[in-house]
């Protein structure tokens, strides 16, 4: 009997903690817990990347680092797929998703968006140097294999723009690099920012001249729907990274790390 109302008593206890933290809102259970677990795809330098010691770095982490910092909180990195980041998001199994997003209508539907805390440049295409002379335009992707990561805008800009090629589903970065490299595809979709690091790595890898028709409406970090309190608190963050400019200064000290690895 004791041993029952004890199991009863601490089931009570546990519903009224879990109760207390659903009511009082993410931000203050981040507080409480005293971590903030954050979602990435570490496959995308300079934003996310594996460092010297095979942990996640790059501008996207700094930026992680800065906001447990000004939250008081230790940081904690989830690697997932691309895909899996924005699973987690929208189940709310992770506080933040953190990997070079768009805040597409799309993903809008099944999460939130944080303010803009970077812009990026133009949505382009890497090909194989051998191909420069054959392919100049989006039309002479016509019948080739065109790589896109699952789940990213570019898949939906290959998709789109690029109708009459087959597209070719890739879960990382890295799988799309080699697969162009050894010319198993006749492109691979990227953020320019992302396609300068392997142009400047891999010199068999060439930027197309013919770019995808997008104006990005800039790099945010995915919270969990409903969560009015942290979006405010991290809004006010990155409203500091924006007026100091400091995740350009992260970006270049990414690229300068990434570089300085592939030399």
């Amino acid at each position: 009997m004791k041993k029952l109302l004890a199991g009863l008593l601490a089931a009570i206890m546990i519903l009224s903690l879990t109760t207390f933290a659903l009511a009082a809102g993410r931000l203050d259970a981040i507080k409480e817990a005293g971590k903030l677990v954050v979602g990435t795809s570490p496959d995308y330098a300079p934003y996310e990347f594996p460092g010297p010691d095979g942990d996640p770095v790059g501008a996207d982490i700094d930026f992680a680092h800065y906001v447990a910092d000004a939250l008081g909180v230790e940081l904690v990195i989830e690697p997932f797929s691309f895909e899996a980041v924005l699973a987690a998001v929208a189940a709310g199994k992770v506080d933040l998703g953190i990997a070079g997003m768009d805040p597409t209508p799309e993903r809008l539907s099944s999460m939130d968006f944080t303010d803009i805390y970077y812009n990026e440049t133009n949505q382009v295409i890497l090909i194989h140097k051998d191909d420069v002379d054959n392919i100049k335009t989006l039309a002479d992707f016509a019948g080739k294999k065109v790589a896109a990561q699952n789940g990213t805008l570019q898949q939906t800009l290959v998709t789109e723009q690029l109708p009459d090629s087959e597209m070719q589903l890739i879960a990382l970065i890295p799988d799309g690099i080699m697969e162009l490299l050894t010319k198993k595809v006749s492109g691979l979709a990227l953020a320019s920012v992302v396609a300068d690091q392997y142009v400047a790595n891999y010199p068999d890898l060439v930027i197309c001249e013919a770019k995808f028709d997008y104006v990005s409406s800039g790099i945010a970090a995915a919270v969990p729907k409903g969560e009015p309190e942290l979006l405010e608190a991290l809004n006010a963050i990155i409203a500091t990274v924006v007026e100091e400019g400091l995740f350009y200064e992260w970006v270049d000290e990414a690229v300068a790390l990434n570089n300085e690895m592939n030399q």
